[in-house]
């Protein structure tokens, strides 16, 4: 099974994997992280021990808030020095259940790309208002 973690300012990552819940059912495999008043050293470790603490033979794939930002610098540095890591930036909702539904049936690079699509997917504004 492919692991994953949600890194987010706020409270955003547990808000979303609660959310995800209420439409899914339970999940597991699948953690939230905050920044809320963490140094960017003090996220590198709670970030490490996350994936430490799981034996996620297939890897891990963090979903993080925004592109350039803590959780990003965070995760991106993790992940090159570690095999098995993926990095994807813009988590939602759309994305999370994406990654849930299907982190079983691809291989973790092919999933980053297919979870990010489907992140975009959901993104849309209704034409004629």
């Amino acid at each position: 099974m492919i692991g994953g973690i949600v890194l987010t300012h706020g409270k955003i990552a547990s808000a979303l994997i609660q959310a995800a819940e209420s439409i899914m059912g339970d999940v597991n495999n699948i953690y939230d992280l905050s920044t809320a008043n963490l140094s960017l050293n003090d996220i590198n470790v709670s970030l490490k021990q996350t994936i430490a603490s799981q034996s996620w033979e297939n890897g891990t794939l963090i979903m993080v808030s925004l592109m350039g930002g803590s959780c990003w610098n965070a995760a991106v540095g993790i992940a090159r020095q570690q095999p098995k890591i993926e990095v994807v930036s813009g988590v939602n909702l759309a994305m999370l259940i994406s990654f849930l539904s299907k982190r079983d049936h691809f291989s973790l690079p092919e999933l980053a790309e297919i979870i990010k699509k489907d992140g975009i997917r959901g993104i849309d504004r209704p034409l004629n208002l």
